[in-house]
């Protein structure tokens, strides 16, 4: 379960796995060599990032448009603190190290060609008219992520932690995992299959009239809305709401994850 969840990560895992490993906003993090600069001093020449990652409390609104565009508006001295960073297809937006608390919050306005995969680690929000293709969200933390509008052949979604995601639009297959007490809002959202995956107190909800493959570990809960022929596999109280569609329970049960192993002791001293 730990891996599927950290797949979401990927293909900025190290930069979000350190955010969420901190459990904080305003984390020292980097991709590659670079921490980020001011804005003024970013180097935009190459070609537009695809993905965005957000490791702040800050709001970040991204829109459709023909080349990479960025805006830093808010309180003076989070605008003073946010850092960026570039590097392949990721566009890294941080605070810099040591920058303190209290400093009120930044919005930050991108305009990139395509956007095809968001992490969100902290407190933060973003906000994106569209995804394209192979649209790939992870949430790490409290944060929320909406996207106004989806058409897209696949989603991939991951929530870990308290964060939320609200789409609405349609994609071909959904593949969502919630760990934690997160919130997939997307009832507008409608899917042509899905594989859903909650381990905790976290709940779901979306639209589909096709095969919706559920697994639930603890008190969570997935709606359905439409038609769909829903399979459910449960260990504790968590509920599937397959409306208007058809349920049925898997024979077995899935086994919750495994506990890790102890380290081993160290040696004693020589007398």
């Amino acid at each position: 379960m730990i891996t599927r969840i950290l797949k979401g990560l990927a293909p900025v895992a190290a930069l979000a796995a350190g955010a969420l490993l901190a459990g904080c906003d305003g984390v020292n993090i980097q991709i590659g060599d670079g921490e980020g600069v001011p804005l003024a001093e970013l180097d935009t020449s190459g070609a537009a990032p695809t993905e965005i990652v957000l490791a702040a409390p800050d709001n970040v609104i991204v829109t459709h448009g023909a080349a990479l565009d960025i805006d830093v508006t808010g309180d003076q001295a989070a605008v003073d603190a946010m850092r960026f960073h570039i590097e392949k297809d990721a566009l890294a937006i941080s605070r810099a190290k040591d920058s303190g608390k209290d400093l009120g919050r930044a919005t930050v306005r991108v305009t990139m060609p395509s956007l095809k995969a968001m992490v969100l680690a902290g407190s933060g929000t973003i906000e994106a008219d569209r995804m394209d293709d192979n649209a790939d969200v992870t949430v790490a933390g409290s944060g929320s992520v909406k996207v106004a509008k989806m058409d897209v052949s696949s989603l991939d979604v991951t929530i870990a932690g308290s964060g939320d995601f609200e789409a609405t639009g349609s994609t071909d297959k959904l593949d969502l995992t919630v760990a934690g007490s997160g919130s997939s809002k997307m009832g507008g959202l409608k899917a042509g299959s899905a594989d859903i995956s909650v381990v905790g107190s976290g709940d779901a909800e979306f639209d589909s009239d096709g095969t919706v493959d559920a697994s639930i570990v603890g008190a969570g809960s997935v709606t359905v809305n439409g038609n769909a022929t829903c399979t459910v596999s449960s260990v504790g109280s968590g509920k599937l709401t397959c409306k208007g569609g058809t349920t049925k329970s898997k024979a077995q049960a899935p086994e919750p994850p495994a506990a890790p192993e102890a380290p081993e002791a160290p040696e004693a001293p020589e007398g």
